[in-house]
């Protein structure tokens, strides 16, 4: 039998996707802004680094003068006092950034109601604070007294942190620049003995309430927060898809008539043999090759023209590859991406 042809996508728009995007995300996003995707999505602001519109004081009517609105910064000074957001959220996700004082301790509390004296009677915690100079035991990003992590995600003092903390009804998490901190349930049984056991159980309906403010603590040291961005969910906690439309590219076979050098369809015994090959980069020296791996160890070459037909054998190191069809996308594979490859 003749060498095997195979059938390829043509990978041509794909480079000049990927470049695109490459371009794009290498600018970060104007603070306290949405992007496109984050509209589509249901993401909304709640602080747009103008304003503190959609907050107040905690049980008052209007926004202390103690938090101010400085450099694009919602920021804590003296005397600030406990704000809570002037809705309330059921379930949802939140994002936002802090930045906390040498020594500082503030805290970002969900489902807080306002029949109590304090905020922190009513509403979970995650810890705000200076990890190096804070006196208190409980870090940040740990959900106070109940939920700890064995990790220290943190910035230093004057970098900025970003927590994401997801309430839903089908799981709760806690997110430290990117690092998991905790997973939990409301309302179940670990989460229900975890209160009983900490100094809330003495707060008659302490993160039982269901819906409630944001609020963020005025723990008496100075501290800012920014990109304050929510998303409301349902009670299946599904998103909005913020995919709307189609890009203007249609697929066309390439390489369908190519000749894998020294490669074979079938053994000895006559049997199909398995041939994964993976497109690993163009060459990037104006030659205008592809490099492609199998999982055997082969790496080919040839030209990125749609109708070529003809490979080469750049680099073969099968003496050196284990693999077998059970493995199915291993072997050589599972090394071809690295990025010092």
């Amino acid at each position: 039998m003749s060498q095997r042809r195979l059938n390829a996508a043509r990978i041509l728009p794909l480079f000049l996707v990927s470049g695109l995007l490459g371009a794009s995300s290498a600018h970060a996003a104007e603070p306290n802004t949405l992007s496109v995707s984050e509209e589509k999505a249901g993401w909304e602001l709640l602080f747009d680094g103008e304003s503190a519109d959609g907050w107040r004081s905690y049980r008052q009517n209007t926004l202390s003068d103690g938090w101010v609105v400085e450099d694009g910064a919602l920021v804590r000074q003296d005397g600030a006092g406990d704000i809570v957001t002037t809705d309330q959220y059921e379930w949802f996700e939140l994002s936002i950034e802090y930045k906390i004082s040498p020594g500082g301790n503030s805290g970002i509390m969900f489902h807080v109601t306002e029949e109590n004296d304090a905020p922190w009677h009513s509403g979970p915690e995650i810890q705000v604070q200076d990890n190096v100079d804070g006196h208190d035991p409980q870090l940040a990003g740990w959900l106070y007294q109940l939920y700890p992590s064995d990790v220290d995600a943190t910035r230093p003092t004057g970098e900025w942190n970003q927590l994401y903390i997801r309430i839903a009804a089908n799981g709760c998490e806690i997110n430290m620049n990117g690092v998991r901190y905790a997973q939990f349930n409301l309302g179940s049984d670990d989460w229900n003995q975890r209160v009983a056991q900490s100094k809330f159980a003495e707060y008659e309906g302490f993160g039982a309430a269901g819906r409630g403010h944001i609020c963020l603590q005025d723990h008496g040291n100075a501290v800012s927060y920014r990109n304050i961005k929510i998303r409301p969910l349902p009670e299946d906690g599904s998103v909005p898809n913020p995919i709307d439309g189609t890009l203007p590219l249609h697929v066309e076979l390439a390489f369908h008539d190519m000749q894998w050098e020294g490669w074979e369809p079938e053994d000895e015994q006559g049997r199909l043999k398995a041939f994964r090959p993976v497109i690993i980069t163009n060459a990037a020296d104006d030659s205008n090759r592809l490099f492609v791996g199998d999982q055997h160890g082969v790496i080919y070459v040839f030209d990125n023209e749609a109708d070529a037909t003809t490979s080469k054998v750049f680099l073969d190191i099968q003496d050196r590859v284990s693999y077998s069809d059970q493995q199915n996308e291993e072997g050589f594979l599972g090394l071809a991406f690295h990025p010092n490859y």
